[in-house]
């Protein structure tokens, strides 16, 4: 009677940990392409229609901590951007020195907001 028990409850663990891991996985993709959709809401503000990211830093958070994109970006006009969205926050794009984006693009972000 208690290994029928016992193993009742570990099938239950189980799937109850497998229900956790898909929910956890899809709230990731939902905070992931909520990132990706206000970075391309804010291109078409700025009329950027076309760009080359030369640097990318995501984070995607949980309940307790934004998720996070930034961007050193080149747009098709020959100048370059720091992008930064925490999903707590509204978006911004600052222009960038070349010289600025270059040196952030080659080792880690590097920047500080």
């Amino acid at each position: 009677m208690r290994t029928s028990a016992l193993v009742i409850l570990l099938i239950s663990y189980a799937v109850l940990m497998v229900i956790f891991f898909k929910l956890n996985a899809r709230n990731n993709l939902r905070r992931r392409e909520g990132l990706y959709q206000a970075f391309e809401t804010t291109m078409r503000q700025h009329g950027i229609k076309s760009f080359e990211i030369l640097k990318e830093s995501i984070y995607i958070g949980n309940n307790f901590r934004p998720s996070e994109l930034c961007r050193v970006l080149l747009d098709d006009s020959g100048h370059y951007f720091l992008y930064l969205h925490a999903s707590n926050a509204q978006p911004t794009l600052t222009p960038l020195t070349e010289e600025r984006a270059l040196q952030a693009a080659q080792g880690d972000i590097g920047i500080q907001a």
